[in-house]
């Protein structure tokens, strides 16, 4: 019997707070030897293109099927041990949330110590989240926001600061918003680089979310030269996906080998001494997916919420 969890369902069992404790955790769990995973598959088809990840837990067994593409949008939970599906979960929400929990983490072990200072560098949907998860993580007191449209940017502080309480502060320069953050998040469907690294201060954590794809890229050359340490959530699906590290280490800027996974962070401890400039990376990755996922199926049933069920598949 599998269980059917809507997006509406997952707004009320899961909140920021509790993303970023399950997504802190289920990394310490990749630390642990404890999960295996299948990176970023593509699937094109006449017109559309499906997308599949997959992870899997031991301490839980459950196997994480993620899929998606225009329109659709989900996990299938199966049982390694026993088999069957478990539950199908809407992961309009969640996938959104998990992204910016990640964040959350690696601003948690990468930031620079006593942050105070966000910048956000495309003020959409998903920064929302990002914005969310960091203030979880580090005592930001103000946030600065560039994006291309200054109707956007008004639109993005006036939502938010109803919802994070801080300084908010609109600048008109990519520049501006470099020079002031202490932490700089870059997240915006880009395919040619946004932020150049010009300006940046001597200590700052920058998280890039939205080059997540080969074609995609926010990030330039030039800020990369100019990091101590990168850092990624995933190795395998950087290589596969991540636009502007392929492009680094294609050109000899960065190296694979050099790349950090966030995981070893998480269960160690933040890097001693900080090395001045971090980069991180955020591919998004059936792990995180799973965190969420488990977490939002064992909070329904705790709650013994009415679910759609189906009997055969």
């Amino acid at each position: 019997m599998a269980l059917i969890i809507s997006e509406a369902q997952t707004r009320k069992l899961i909140d920021m707070s509790n993303a970023v404790k399950v997504v802190d955790k289920i990394f310490r769990d990749r630390a642990a030897g404890k999960m295996r995973n299948v990176p970023r598959r593509r699937l094109k088809g006449s017109s559309k293109q499906l997308n599949m990840m997959a992870a899997w837990h031991q301490d839980s067994d459950l196997i994480c099927l993620r899929s998606y593409g225009p329109g659709a949008n989900i996990i299938t939970l199966f049982h390694g041990g026993k088999g069957g599906i478990q539950a199908i979960v809407n992961m309009a929400y969640l996938s959104s949330l998990r992204t910016g929990a990640a964040s959350g983490v690696a601003a948690k072990y990468l930031a620079p110590a006593n942050s105070k200072v966000l910048g956000v560098i495309g003020p959409g949907r998903q920064a929302t989240f990002q914005v969310e998860a960091i203030v979880e993580t580090c005592d930001i007191e103000q946030i600065v926001v560039w994006g291309r449209t200054p109707k956007r940017r008004k639109e993005f502080i006036k939502q938010m600061s109803k919802v994070v309480k801080a300084d908010w502060q609109e600048v008109d320069s990519v520049e501006e918003c470099e020079g002031l953050s202490d932490i700089l998040v870059v997240s915006t469907a880009s395919s040619t680089p946004v932020a150049n690294g010009n300006n940046l201060k001597d200590q700052v954590l920058v998280a890039s979310i939205g080059a997540n794809a080969t074609v995609k890229h926010e990030i330039s050359n030039n800020l990369i030269r100019r990091m101590d340490l990168i850092v990624t959530d995933d190795i395998a699906a950087a290589k596969a996906d991540s636009g502007d590290l392929v492009e680094a280490c294609q050109t000899g800027i960065a190296r694979w080998e050099d790349i950090v996974p966030l995981e070893k962070f998480v269960a160690g401890g933040a890097p001693q001494p900080r090395p001045k400039r971090i980069f991180f990376q955020s591919n998004g990755i059936a792990d995180e997916d799973l965190a969420v996922g488990k977490f939002v199926l064992d909070q329904a049933k705790r709650k013994k919420m009415k679910l759609r069920t189906v009997s055969e598949i």
